[in-house]
């Protein structure tokens, strides 16, 4: 007949049990938090995508920073005022632009050193810019 002794303690069933337990609500909660604080991306509250920055009057700011609520077409109507005023004072004191230079042609590459050698080991180019985030 088996033992008591021969059996193995309770504890190395339940403490492992409960760590993976614990350890699996603890990911889930963390995870969850972490969505709710840093949100999703795109479609996290508050993200706007294809927003147009645009100029808005001093007296529609003021209104905004108020609080009040600033109709589209409130803020439409006193852009359109803005943009025909500055066309306005842009025709009645014209000054001529300047004229763009045109841009001065390379050089001819110079006759390489080491023929035998790649291009890009004799003279590496500059660095492109990076990808934005």
């Amino acid at each position: 007949m088996a033992n008591v002794d021969d059996y193995p303690s309770l504890l190395w069933i339940a403490i492992p049990s409960f760590l993976l337990v614990s350890g699996y609500y603890a990911r889930k909660w963390y995870l969850a938090r972490r969505l709710k604080v840093h949100g999703i991306g795109k479609g996290a509250p508050g993200f706007q995508t294809s927003v147009k920055k645009v100029r808005v009057p001093p007296e529609i700011m003021e209104r905004i920073r108020r609080g009040e609520d600033v109709s589209a077409e409130e803020v439409t109507a006193a852009m359109a005022k803005m943009e025909a005023e500055e066309k306005a004072e842009a025709a009645g004191t014209s000054s001529p632009k300047p004229q763009k230079s045109t841009p001065k042609p390379k050089p001819p590459p110079a006759e390489p050193a080491n023929e035998w050698l790649p291009e890009g080991i004799t003279a590496p180019q500059k660095r492109g810019k990076g990808k934005r985030k």
